[in-house]
């Protein structure tokens, strides 16, 4: 059990390093999105939402791997706190590797590491745009999830994990719904920790766009896991889709989990959530 002085030092921390977009545990009764007062951070950072990322890779290893990586490795985009690989790690995976391009971010994930299971997981202040400059191997699985709408150049950054990535890649993105194939100018904020840094992106219209850029990237195999059309993230929808090299890794997930279950539809948002 951690003691009260551990415990309000824990608490200290986590709130000097936020605001935090991840809610988990660290300690017996302490977590990273506990509420804050308002105001404790300044305005122009914005207010992430918050949400349990241990969901989501749960969810994938049931559905695509019956509930175990298997020692697979896995690299996450724009990793965040690192959450995602941490939920991982519970799950089975081998080596794990996040990048995002905010300090803010990667100084949570070097915190999480201290007080988790994590030694298999490594992380970096870094922009994907340079990420081949970083000689990685490939990896088993990548993550691609809430970044493709916060880049300048959003097919050449998927390309790019592309080629990084062995068996199975996870997009999630907003979109902005319309009938026309195309991508939709999305300038937005640089200073709000849950933007990109370049204000210039961009907004895919709908599925068929991103499953054309998926398989020019040699991922033709794509499953939408769920599909909001309308979501509360400023009147657009929001995608989760999974890509593979070679269609016999969605076995496991044609024969169980071929149509989004009502549980996906309506908890996406809260299970998976929006960054």
């Amino acid at each position: 059990m951690t003691d009260t002085t551990n415990a309000a030092a824990l608490r200290d921390e986590i709130r000097r390093l936020g605001p935090w977009h991840y809610d988990i545990q660290v300690a017996p009764g302490v977590r990273t999105g506990e509420p804050v007062p308002p105001g404790t951070y300044p305005a122009e950072l914005g207010t992430p939402r918050v949400f349990n990322p241990f969901l989501m890779t749960d969810g994938l290893a049931n559905a695509v791997y019956g509930g175990d990586f298997g020692g697979r490795t896995i690299l996450d985009f724009a990793c965040n706190a690192g959450g995602y690989l941490f939920g991982a790690t519970q799950r089975g995976a081998g080596r794990c590797f996040g990048f995002d391009v905010r300090d803010h971010w990667i100084n949570q994930a070097r915190f999480l590491k201290r007080h988790l299971p994590g030694d298999n997981i490594d992380f970096e202040v870094r922009d994907l745009m340079t990420l081949r400059e970083r000689g990685l191997p490939q990896f088993d699985i990548t993550l691609f999830m809430g970044i493709f709408y916060h880049l300048p150049d959003p097919m050449t950054g998927l390309r790019i994990a592309a080629d990084h990535t062995r068996e199975l890649l996870v997009l999630n993105t907003a979109v902005d719904p319309q009938k026309t194939d195309a991508l939709i100018l999305n300038e937005e904020s640089v200073s709000q920790v849950m933007s990109g840094v370049h204000r210039l992106a961009w907004l895919p219209t709908n599925e068929r766009v991103l499953r054309a850029i998926l398989a020019w990237c040699g991922f033709p195999h794509a499953r939408v896991f769920w599909y909001h059309r309308r979501s509360q993230w400023k009147g657009k929808g929001r995608i989760h889709m999974l890509a593979a090299r070679d269609k016999a890794t969605f076995a496991r997930y044609d024969a169980g989990f071929g149509k989004p279950r009502p549980l996906w539809r309506r908890a996406a948002q809260r299970v998976l959530g929006y960054r």
